[in-house]
């Protein structure tokens, strides 16, 4: 059940209110996560680095779910509204599904805080458009952390030869799951070194997996060593060098 206390202000103005859940209401929060901290926020109020535990079930008999989408639990939000100025935005920085006045369980950022460490894998939300289209793809950007401070991180990305400095909050680490699925799937992960069937002698890095229409079940964007980022099907690459550990 839930009960109304008086608002929290957080640090960018906005008001929250106070929730408390249990197992009941919510299911098993993560171990991390104190439900003290747990507010209640429109999805239009979740800021960068907030922490995103749930979201209310409007079926009837509807209850709060420990879930932001399919697949996930918890999540760093990195949220944008759409580009194209359609009144529905995203929190995890990819999937446009939520409206603005629907309501979220989060953890708000500073109640939440996270410690980013040099050699950290974590990712920041990019664009690009893939080969033979016209619409833009935002897509979940990976990288190493290679310095970090209380409010600044300052990640080597992949595909990409200098480091970005950024706000923390603009980044989030990687779920190593994630990357053991693609592996098992594929053979690689986002970072990894890979060539071609057909010319072992092209090496390049993963930087977005993505599904691929007509050309395959999944295609893989791939900044090459030598020649310009393709978008290639999955099947048609291979891994170049011993993977490293998901971790």
């Amino acid at each position: 059940m839930s009960v109304a206390l008086p608002p929290v202000s957080t640090a960018v103005g906005l008001h929250l209110w106070d929730v408390i859940v249990s197992s009941k209401d919510l299911g098993p929060l993560p171990a991390d996560v104190d439900p003290g901290h747990v507010r209640i926020a429109r999805a239009d109020m979740v800021r960068a680095g907030d922490l995103v535990v749930g979201y209310f079930d409007k079926a009837p008999g509807g209850r709060w779910m420990p879930t932001g989408h399919v697949g996930e639990l918890c999540y760093r939000a990195l949220p944008a509204p759409h580009p194209q100025g359609w009144d529905v935005l995203t929190l995890d920085g990819e999937l446009f599904q939520w409206s603005p006045h629907e309501l979220v369980l989060i953890v708000p950022a500073g109640l939440a805080p996270v410690t980013y460490r040099a050699g950290d894998r974590v990712e920041r939300i990019a664009e690009r458009v893939p080969d033979g289209c016209v619409q833009t793809r935002r897509y979940a950007h990976h990288g190493t952390v290679v310095g970090a401070d209380d409010d600044t991180v300052t990640v080597r990305f992949d595909g990409e030869w200098l480091p970005t400095t950024l706000p923390a909050v603009h980044v989030r680490h990687v779920d190593a799951e994630f990357v053991t699925d693609d592996r098992k799937t594929y053979g690689f992960a986002h970072g990894d070194t890979v060539t071609r069937a057909e010319r072992p002698a092209d090496r390049g890095t993963v930087v977005d997996l993505w599904p691929g229409g007509a050309w395959s079940a999944m295609a893989a964007y791939v900044v090459w060593e030598t020649g310009r980022p393709t978008d290639v099907p999955a099947r048609d690459l291979r891994p170049a060098a011993q993977l490293p550990a998901a971790a």
